[in-house]
């Protein structure tokens, strides 16, 4: 990763050039200026194989925002992303892969000799490199002991954390996993909607006007996932299939979603045949990360379990399990809120017995 002088005899990207480019792909001008002031003035040793969160801190950004600038980065070649791995057996990190499209769960290390299969939330780190276009880097960048202080305040970023931004998430679409080849993800959050009534919607209103009133309904729950901190994995039919690194992120986003389709019932007018009917619910559990239909997608009990849980909703509930609810890192979430607790047994899952919580808006 790191560059000889051979570089430094190839044209820099001067600051405006940076900030241009940026702003072509979205980003603020004044996001983009700050970013490219720090590309060009920070030490060596911050642009190699960068921390997100300790970026964010220095750009005085929200974590979620500086994801987001990132992929425009990486898109417009300002910034490389490193996929690396770290050794549950030594704690030793090196990179890992070039790109999604050459990973492979099992791994070996440099340093112990072990043999493991890494898991995408939990081995599999992801880090930002600046790009040689913006300053070359000398070998003086690679300071393993400041990365490790850095990561042991800030906390490591793994790939499944990246993955849960729809920003880099919409950027792997054309780049999955290698056929055949799947990750564990020990810890994560399900959450499946859907629209309750809408095959007579479509019946009564004619194709036309339903669908518009559905895909404006996308919209609003698309912004919601985003905002809530997960990202949106596929749509199938008037349904939607998010996921999420924590459940605080899939509660926030069903109950906001549940708020937004109620406003726009409200906004539009909308007769009781017309009104849209929002279903969600919500499960947490370890799952597989998947290449299906040539997309990452996601794939196990846990996927299974989370779109049955939406089935038992009724129009305007939001249902999450009891996983759902012990994974809560903000109990208060829950405050003022009515909750209906029930046992109930899942089809199709060996039998099993779920607690799931019925929660509205009052």
């Amino acid at each position: 990763m790191l560059v000889s002088g051979l570089f430094k005899r190839h044209r820099q990207l001067k600051p405006q050039e940076v900030v241009e480019r940026l702003t072509s792909y979205g980003v603020s001008h004044k996001h983009a200026e700050r970013l490219a002031q720090y590309l060009g003035s920070a030490p060596e040793r911050e642009l190699y194989r960068l921390n997100v969160r300790y970026l964010a801190e220095r750009l005085s950004l929200p974590v979620r925002s500086t994801f987001i600038i990132l992929a425009a980065a990486l898109v417009a070649g300002v910034v490389k992303l490193d996929w690396e791995v770290r050794c549950p057996a030594c704690g030793g990190q090196s990179p890992a892969f070039a790109s999604l499209s050459e990973a492979r769960s099992r791994q070996s290390c440099d340093a112990c000799g072990s043999v493991f299969d890494a898991h995408l939330d939990e081995e599999v780190l992801v880090t930002f490199t600046v790009s040689e276009l913006i300053r070359p880097l000398g070998p003086g960048a690679d300071d393993p002991l400041w990365r490790l202080q850095i990561d042991q305040r800030y906390g490591r970023i793994s790939g499944h954390d990246l993955l849960t931004v729809q920003s880099f998430r919409d950027l792997f679409v054309k780049e999955p996993l290698p056929g055949g080849e799947s990750f564990e993800v020990r810890r994560m959050t399900l959450l499946f909607t859907d629209l309750g009534g809408s095959t007579a919607l479509y019946a009564r209103k004619g194709d036309p006007r339903a669908y518009g009133l559905v895909r404006e309904h996308f919209d609003l729950l698309l912004r919601a996932i985003d905002e809530a901190g997960g990202a949106v994995v596929k749509t199938i039919g008037d349904a939607i299939m998010a996921v999420f690194p924590l459940s605080d992120g899939a509660l926030r986003a069903g109950l906001e979603g549940q708020r937004a389709i109620a406003a726009f019932n409200r906004q539009r007018a909308l007769p009781k045949d017309e009104a849209l009917l929002l279903k969600a619910g919500i499960h947490s559990g370890p799952c597989l990360a998947v290449t299906l239909n040539g997309r990452l997608d996601y794939f196990g009990t846990t996927v299974n379990a989370a779109a049955r849980v939406e089935k038992l909703a009724r129009p305007g509930e939001v249902i999450f399990t009891a996983q759902a609810r012990s994974e809560l890192i903000d109990q208060s979430l829950l405050d003022d809120l009515p909750l209906v607790e029930e046992q109930i047994m899942l089809r199709g899952l060996r039998n099993q017995s779920f607690t799931i919580y019925r929660t509205w808006l009052n």
